[in-house]
Parts: structure tokens; C-alpha cells; sequence
């Protein structure tokens, strides 16, 4: 039996339910915490706007799901490694997978890619990843061509080693097809390092404590170690297995906080839904985020998820965000909940702050600046953020119009009534080897807001 065929057998053992489970209906949600970030690849800058938060693969599901699979292993893996996303978990349930079962060993480090779980506009691979050394390895993933080229139109989250992540436990890669659609035969590439702290349960959290001098980043962080190994899969989609998408178009103008927008639909696909904006190019700003989610009419709510992008042509710009999918459950009349929304006003997308007075031409609310210490060549600059509607761009300004890049900062937050929310954060920057007086600070959101009323926008 090969491993296809024996996949296949081990989810027919599924359709048999337990006698444990017999009359359950109880389902209990454990919260899942997050991995840190991944990274983009494969979208020039110009047509990107947001960024993505990768997933870290936890058991997070509910008893009868996990229980269902107690008896099939490799199987029980995948479930508990898609129980922390509900639409990967209801494309599990229904039998959405394409099994890959290649592995690659080099220099004592082993990745496995086991299963995918695709559409035409989104993959996700997972994989396992171990060796025998002492530190956690982590895995960037990059999408080439046949022919070896780099793909481009598509952004990548990928889950990164943590604490509480085992090396027997799945990881995700997820690639979002942003431009055009999945091509159907593609080479996968991991390129593995070491991850620079111990393995779960060999001091990891002790090995991250804060700098000597303070709370500010040490040094500008150096160029990325070379890869331990680097290690190719090709992939063949089989494009017979890949349910079709659907649309539902809206394009209706709404205003929000003052600025119009056109909500032109949503794509609806087995792994994902995207609703797609577009803006008045005479709106006064950019929209730069939102809190939003769909409901449909069977009381349905499909939640907004952790990533972002959008595309710009001369003046407009399209936003997009992605949500829950309602692919498997049969939805068919939307309505769009909007709750908040973030924006950056087109006439202050800088402060421009002197470094010796510590005043600036203006701050966003909420802003402070709390010190500015020059140390030799270096500032060191502490940005209380109360308000929260505040981001800042990777790169800064000198006077003369030079572009610099920030090479870390770190974060402090203070949750003074303990009610979850931290009032008090602040920022912790460096401008390394900067002789200039001022300095012009880009931002990528100037302004918050939540909505008293939510906004529902009926989309049929």
C-alpha cells in the first residue's frame, strides 16, 4: 500500500464514530496563542500593504474532533495541527487534503512535507522539522518555478519554533496567491537555520533575557546566518481535488468615519474568503486597516484573519482582507459587520522630531516622546504610544533626504487595571550612526477608531 493509499484508509476510519462520542455535541474551543510573524515573499513593495501574522500549531480543538482521531496518528497529527484555524479545520473534516509524504535529510537535519491543503488562491503546506542538535531550527519557505525561477504574486506566513512547539508537531507554511492563481506544478524550498534559542523545554525562556543596558535593541541586527540546509520538494497539485471558488459582488459605496469607500465583494474559496475595498482616490486618507467580520443569514459568523494586502494604480488604491471561509457551510446571503477602522491622513504621513529639543512639528494622539539620548554616533529614542493608532514604517529620514532603515526596536506594555488591555506602551528605537539634528519618522497609521454603532453592509 503506498502512502496515498494508506492515507485514504486511515480517513475512512474516520466515517466510524466512536462509542465514546455517540449522542456528544458539546464542543469546548481552547484559546490558541500566536507564533511571532512571518515574513512577505514574492510581492514587490508597491503592491502591499499590511502585513501577516503566522500561525503556531497548538492543540486547539474540540474534544470530540480530537478524540474522533485518537486511533489514526498521522491523521490525528493534522487534525490538531488545523484545529487552530476554522477554515482549515472544516476543510480537514471534509476530506480537503492532498498527501505529499516526501522527506529531505542533510547534515542531521530531517523536514518532512507530509499534506496539503489548497485552492486556487491559497496553499498550505504542512511539514515537520527536527535534528538532533540542541536549539529550535526554524524554516523559510519560498514558492519557485519549474525551471528554478523565483514566483512572484503571492505572500507567505509560515509558523516559526516556540516554546511550547514540539519538533513531532506539524507546521504550516501558507502561501497567499495574491496575483493571478496557484500554478499547479511548482518547487517548493526551505531554507533551514538555527533559530538562535534551545529547543522547548531546554531554557528557552532564559535564554531571551532583556539587555544589559536597558530596554532598547543592542546592536543593529546582523545580516541573516547562513542556511544549515536547504532542502527542494516539488509539488504537483492536483488541480481535480481543488473545489471551485465562488463571488459575491457588492460594488456599493459606503462612507466610514468621514471617508467613502466602495466595498466590491467577496471570494469565497475552501480555504479562505476575501473581501475586496476600493477607495475615493479624493479621500482625504488611506484606510489601513479594519475590524471587521461577515455574518450570514443562518446566524453564521466567519471572523476576520491575520492577513492583509492590497494593490494601488495611479490614485486608488484596493485593500483586501481575508476572513473565516463559509465554503462548507452553505451560506449564501452576507452581510458585512464593521466595527473600527484605521487610516493615515495623506497630509501627515511624517514627524519631524528634533533630536536636541525633543519637540515635533506635530504627534498623532496618543503619542509621546519620553527621551532622546544620544550615545556616541547613536540616538536612543523611547515613544510612549497610549493610543494605540499609531505604526510606524521600517525606514526613517535624515534632513537631507537620505533613507535609513531601523535595525530592531523593542516594546514595553503596561496593563495597569489588569483588565487585558495595556493603557501604557512604549517604544524603544535607535538610529544607528546618525549625526543629524532631526529626524523625519514615516508613518503607516496615524489614527484609530471604533465605530459606537457597527456598520452592517447587506452583500448579496
Amino acid at each position: 500500500m503506498n502512502r496515498n493509499e494508506e492515507y485514504w484508509a486511515l480517513v475512512a476510519e474516520l466515517g466510524e464514530t466512536p462509542p465514546a462520542l455517540d449522542g456528544t455535541v458539546e464542543r469546548a474551543r481552547v484559546r490558541a496563542r500566536k507564533a511571532r510573524a512571518g515574513r512577505w515573499l514574492g510581492i514587490p513593495a508597491a503592491s502591499l500593504a499590511g502585513a501577516a501574522s503566522a500561525f503556531i500549531l497548538l492543540v486547539n480543538c474540540s474534544m470530540p474532533f480530537a478524540m474522533a482521531c485518537r486511533r489514526v496518528p498521522f491523521v490525528r497529527a493534522l487534525a490538531e495541527a488545523v484545529a487552530v484555524d476554522p477554515s482549515l479545520k472544516a476543510a480537514f473534516e471534509n476530506d480537503y487534503i492532498q498527501p505529499v509524504g516526501q522527506t529531505r535529510t542533510a547534515d542531521g537535519v530531517t523536514l518532512s512535507v507530509e499534506y496539503l491543503i489548497v485552492d486556487e488562491r491559497q496553499l498550505n503546506v504542512f511539514y515537520t522539522l527536527g535534528w538532533d542538535g540542541e536549539n529550535a531550527l526554524e524554516a523559510q519557505p519560498a514558492l519557485l518555478a519549474q525551471d528554478g525561477e523565483h514566483l512572484e504574486g503571492y505572500a507567505a506566513t509560515w509558523g516559526s519554533p516556540g516554546e511550547e512547539l514540539q519538533e513531532k508537531d506539524y507546521r504550516v507554511a501558507t502561501f497567499y496567491f495574491v496575483e493571478g492563481s496557484l500554478p499547479d506544478r511548482l518547487m517548493l524550498r526551505f531554507d533551514v537555520r538555527d533559530a538562535g534559542y534551545p529547543k522547548a523545554g531546554q531554557g528557552a525562556a532564559e535564554s531571551r533575557a532583556a539587555p544589559a543596558d536597558g530596554p532598547w535593541p543592542e546592536e543593529t541586527p546582523q545580516d541573516r546566518p547562513a542556511a544549515m540546509a536547504s532542502f527542494d520538494f516539488p509539488l504537483t497539485i492536483d488541480t481535480g481535488l481543488i473545489g471551485p471558488g465562488r463571488t459575491v459582488r457588492a460594488e456599493q459605496w459606503i462612507e466610514l468615519d468621514g471617508q467613502r469607500l466602495r466595498v466590491d465583494g467577496l471570494s469565497i474559496d475552501p480555504t479562505q474568503m476575501v473581501l475586496t475595498l476600493s477607495d475615493d482616490p479624493n479621500n482625504t486618507a488611506w484606510l489601513t486597516g479594519l475590524d471587521c467580520y461577515v455574518a450570514d443569514e443562518k446566524g453564521n459568523r466567519y471572523e476576520k484573519g491575520g492577513v492583509s494586502f492590497g494593490s494601488a494604480e495611479g490614485e486608488h488604491f484596493w485593500p483586501n482582507y481575508t476572513l473565516e471561509s463559509p465554503y462548507f457551510t452553505g451560506g449564501e446571503a452576507f452581510t458585512l459587520v464593521i466595527t473600527g477602522c484605521s487610516w493615515l491622513d495623506k497630509d501627515r504621513t511624517q514627524v519631524t522630531l528634533d533630536l536636541e529639543t525633543g519637540e515635533a512639528d506635530w504627534l498623532p494622539e496618543g503619542l509621546f516622546v519620553e527621551s532622546i539620548e544620544r550615545r556616541g554616533e547613536d540616538v536612543y529614542l523611547s515613544l510612549r504610544n497610549d493610543g494605540q493608532g499609531t505604526s510606524f514604517q521600517w525606514y526613517y529620514y535624515d534632513p537631507e533626504g537620505g533613507e535609513h532603515e531601523w535595525g530592531g526596536y523593542s516594546m514595553s506594555a503596561v496593563d495597569r487595571d489588569e483588565d487585558g488591555w495595556c493603557e501604557e506602551n512604549t517604544e524603544y528605537r535607535v538610529l544607528r550612526d546618525y549625526g543629524w539634528d532631526s529626524v523625519k519618522l514615516a508613518l503607516s497609521t496615524n489614527r484609530r477608531i471604533e465605530l459606537e454603532t457597527p456598520l452592517e453592509v447587506p452583500l448579496f
